[in-house]
């Protein structure tokens, strides 16, 4: 426990942050418990919880955040993330900040001096500036572990900056417009005087060099003798001044001219700190005020020049006043007291008829609230707030964005906008304040339904699924939605007006230019379909879809469209159009297959029915026949068995099975096809599979059904005489057979396809071999059913292929598969009819006559009594009369099905024996089932194999 408290020490000096860190359980963090914890993030947490500067720490892969007390309130209403990885916590900034950090844990530091982001840390989007840096932090042995952060928040500077920066641009622009202004600044640092060149001009010293910075005795040695060593001593005066005295430099002085004349000059000023630099400067402006001077001069010469001078005077004040009532602004005269004296009729119209008589004390009557960011107080402003209030205070002035309640008209809300001035006589002392008061009530409500408009709009296109966008008719402005960037995943810093150039398709630019220049001109619906970058990669198709907005006059002003993917849309159609392409080809290639065996059919039926044929005639049709309809049958097994694999249902008859049995099946079923097409074969089991054998765990018949597919494929698409090689290898648990071949080959557009149901490469008489193409599909899917692989390799047309299909070799050592009974009994053969066998009497049912009639004179040749019926009712009264004992139904039967027909001859046959079997086309699954739940004993599948039919009817009926 001591050692474990040992551990936790760092956290002693931590504050509020250090004592959360120790209360949190950690057990479950990545980084585990404290007392696990690297030694340097121990340390370099420790440093930085007892920081007094903003400071944060990330460590880890995970980029685990840490932070101390003073930088808490940075986070604002993410302070709870202590713990937490960086990126989730300021994910709004990671896509600029997340290169540098990455950087940083590569080794890199960086320094930034007022950055400019925009953060989510109060709800909602705030634009701050902060000046920071990163360090990478290193453990013992040299490797980055994390990064440490300190980050003062500078975004009151900037803005003060910015600011005072357009104070100077309006100082400059009214010094220029006056003409007779000039302004002067001397440096308290490095004592270098600039002047402007109106002030250059007054003290006759050439302009570029008072631009550039001079002494200040240039200008004090110009001022004439009598008034030198009081402005000097008024200048000592104001710089030794201490700064919270806010001393004010105000003087009038000559200076001599060379034409002999005199300048007066009033120079007025005070000290300045640099709210960026935090220099020191005296600085201010000089006015040439010769003209006042002469005319006070005059003005003190002659009385009658004085009067008349006071009578202008008075008019110009008449006039004022009169200036004052018709101006737009409200006017309001106060004295230093704060009582106001005069007002004009623009205010009166906002304020009211009533005026405090009592000065700053009487406000309280007003009614006032500070709009903040369109939020207004709880409380009233105080009678100190009042612009006029704080001038008088001992400001120069103050501005005020104000909601106030008029007098006389309770509940109502008006938005000013108030400027106050102090008024100061010529000796600078405060004699008064003037306030100019704007309503600009109609601008803050426009403007507020403006930014809600706004608001909703981007709420609206934010919450669709489709990317929003909207532009000028010119491009130069332009908005997008969260899921443009999104799909496309450029962020908003990186958008242009220009940025659909980069992210369209270079083929459909052109195109989808042309279609907007046809929308544009015509005022109609832009709709077009394009590819378009998508962050994934590569292009998706999209549709684009615009509508104009217009002005009074019929014009197009802007344009609002959407972007919709389609890109699945269009590939299923192209996918469904190959699908029914293939479908079309795997339909006719199957009408030329199932035609093929009818047409040796058809001519050996013909020949069977001619005068004279003799018994080697019959025979050789005879064999003709048998031939075709195994090859059909062959054709509709494989059928069925794509249908049943293809649909889940096959059920494998899982056990242990020696690979060398299934490739030996494999072999024995599909050399009769390679002696045929006088093949070379090569046969290569490798050295494992020896003795002890190698063994999967799967269905025997269906795993030597694949390898037999395989090699009947590379017998049948390889020339005459060409080289079949078959290998088995193991590698890493797994088993791997190959079939290769030097045949025809596979081409690069058909390789990807080759196990696809209804693919094949294209046909043309010289390369008809014949099947229905459906054997590599069967392969494909009995392979994944086993839970292998199947891969095809091709170098093209002309340079044969290889299959190889791969199973995972069987981890547990069991006994092998041993043939069942009646594979044993298949195995001996045995003839139809084997001489011995008792005949049995036999009715068969099938509405096709010819069909019941040839399996009749089949079974009578074997020995058995057979009578026939073409109909239920007939089989009934046959079995009514002569009970047989062998039934051969067919299920698809007029006026009742086979199963009821079974069902009907179960309820006569009473305490008579009998076998039921079925014949018939039906062979699924689910049609066996059905069978057997009717009360079949057998299900056969037309055509019969003779032998196994045969055998059913040799069985003593009842056993």
């Amino acid at each position: 426990m001591n050692q474990q408290a040992n551990q936790a020490e760092f956290l002693d000096n931590g504050g509020r942050t250090g004592r959360r860190i120790r209360s949190l359980d950690w057990s479950k963090h990545p980084l585990g418990p404290i007392e696990a914890w690297d030694a340097t993030l121990r340390t370099s947490l420790g440093i930085v919880l007892s920081s007094s500067f903003p400071t944060f720490l990330v460590w880890g892969e995970d980029l685990t955040l840490f932070f101390n007390d003073p930088y808490e309130p940075m986070l604002g209403q993410k302070a709870h993330s202590l713990g937490s990885p960086y990126p989730a916590v300021w994910h709004e900034v990671w896509d600029s900040l997340g290169p540098y950090i990455r950087r940083v844990m590569a080794g890199e530091s960086f320094f930034f001096e007022n950055y400019e982001t925009t953060l989510e840390r109060h709800g909602y989007p705030e634009q701050a500036w902060f000046t920071f840096s990163y360090n990478p932090l290193r453990d013992a042995g040299g490797s980055v572990r994390g990064l440490i952060c300190t980050c003062v928040e500078v975004t009151d500077k900037v803005r003060a900056l910015a600011r005072h920066k357009e104070a100077e641009e309006r100082l400059a622009l009214s010094l220029e417009a006056s003409g007779n202004i000039g302004t002067w600044s001397y440096d308290l640092d490095d004592g270098a005087t600039h002047v402007d060149e109106r002030f250059a001009r007054l003290f006759q010293v050439d302009a570029a060099l008072a631009r550039s910075g001079t002494e200040l005795e240039r200008f004090t040695d110009m001022i004439h003798p009598e008034d030198r060593p009081r402005v000097v001593a008024a200048i000592e005066a104001v710089i030794l001044a201490p700064a919270h005295l806010d001393t004010r430099y105000d003087i009038d002085y000559r200076i001599p001219q060379r034409s002999g004349c005199e300048v007066w000059v009033n120079a007025r000023g005070k000290v300045f700190t640099d709210p960026a630099s935090g220099k020191r400067r005296f600085a201010g402006i000089a006015v040439d005020i010769t003209a006042r001077k002469m005319a006070e001069d005059a003005r003190i010469a002659s009385e009658a020049r004085a009067a008349a001078a006071s009578l202008r005077a008075e008019d110009s004040r008449r006039r004022l006043d009169a200036l004052l009532e018709a101006a737009p602004v409200g006017i309001a005269y106060a004295d230093t007291n704060g009582r106001l004296l005069v007002t004009n009729a623009a205010n009166r119209a906002i304020w009211g008829d009533y005026l405090p008589d009592n000065g700053i004390a009487g406000y309280d009557a007003w009614k006032g609230w500070l709009a903040a960011d369109g939020a207004t107080p709880d409380s009233c402003m105080a009678p100190s707030d009042w612009p006029i209030a704080r001038v008088l205070d001992g400001g120069d002035s103050h501005e005020a964005v104000i909601e106030i309640e008029p007098f006389g008209a309770p509940g109502t809300r008006k938005t000013v906008l108030v400027r106050a001035q102090a008024m100061r006589d010529a000796g600078g002392a405060l004699v008064g304040a003037v306030a100019a008061t704007m309503d600009i009530s109609a601008q803050v409500q426009a403007e507020r339904a403006l930014k809600e408009s706004e608001q909703k709009f981007r709420s609206i296109a934010n919450v669709i699924p489709q990317m929003v966008w909207s532009s000028n008719v010119e491009g130069s402005e332009h908005y997008v939605n969260e899921r443009w960037h999104e799909y496309t995943g450029i962020v908003p810093a990186a958008a242009s007006y220009r940025i659909w150039r980069q992210v369209v398709h270079p083929d459909d630019q052109g195109p989808l230019l042309a279609a907007w220049k046809k929308s544009f001109a015509a005022n109609v619906l832009f709709e077009a379909e394009h590819r378009m970058v998508h962050h994934a990669g590569g292009y998706r198709w999209v549709l684009n879809r615009a509508m104009p907005s217009f002005d009074e006059n019929g014009r197009a002003t802007h344009w609002v469209g959407t972007l919709t993917d389609i890109h699945d849309q269009k590939a299923g159609a192209d996918e469904l159009r190959a699908a029914a392409r293939r479908k079309d080809e795997f339909l006719a290639m199957l009408a030329h297959e199932l035609r093929n065996p009818l047409a040796p059919i058809s001519n050996a039926a013909q020949l069977l029915t001619m005068a004279g044929s003799n018994a080697q005639r019959i025979r050789q049709s005879s064999e003709v026949i048998t031939r075709q309809v195994r090859h059909m049958t062959a054709l509709v097994d494989d059928l069925l068995d794509v249908s049943r694999v293809t649909r889940g249902l096959v059920a494998l008859e899982r056990e242990l099975v020696d690979i060398s049995a299934v490739v030996t099946g494999a072999v024995e079923q599909a050399r009769p096809l390679i002696e045929a097409r006088a093949h070379r074969f090569e046969l290569d089991l490798g050295p494992d599979l020896g003795c002890a054998g190698v063994r999967v765990l799967g269905d025997r018949t269906r795993l030597v059904q694949v390898v037999a597919n395989l090699l009947n494929n590379a017998a049948k698409y390889t020339p005459q005489g060409g080289r079949i090689g078959l290998a088995v290898s193991t590698h890493a648990g797994c088993v791997t057979i190959s079939v290769r071949d030097n045949g025809i080959g596979i081409g690069a557009a058909m390789l990807p396809q080759v196990f696809d149901l209804f693919s094949q490469a294209e046909r043309t008489p010289d390369r008809s071999q014949g099947g229905l193409g459906l054997g590599l599909a069967l392969v494909k899917s009995l392979v994944q059913l086993h839970g292998g692989r199947v891969e095809a390799h091709s170098e093209g047309l002309g340079h044969g292929s290889t299959f190889r299909v791969a199973f995972d070799i069987a981890a547990t050592a069991g006994p092998e598969r041993t043939p069942g009974a009646h594979e044993q009994a298949g195995a001996v053969g045995t003839e139809a009819g084997c001489p011995g066998s008792p005949g049995r009497r036999v009715l068969v049912v099938d509405d096709n006559i010819d069909a019941a009639q040839s399996l009749a004179d089949v079974l009578g040749a074997l020995g058995h009594t057979v009578s026939t019926a073409d109909s239920p009712g007939a089989a009934l009264a046959n079995a009514a009369a002569d009970w047989p004992e062998v039934f051969i139904l067919d299920i698809g039967l007029p006026d009742i099905d086979g199963y009821e027909l079974v069902r009907r001859l179960r309820a006569l046959q009473g305490a008579r024996p009998a076998r039921y079997v079925a014949l018939t086309g039906y062979g699924q699954a689910h049609d066996k089932v059905l069978a057997r739940s009717a009360g079949f004993d057998h299900h056969f599948v037309k055509p019969v194999k003779l032998e196994s039919l045969s055998a059913v009817l040799d069985r003593k009926v009842g056993d």
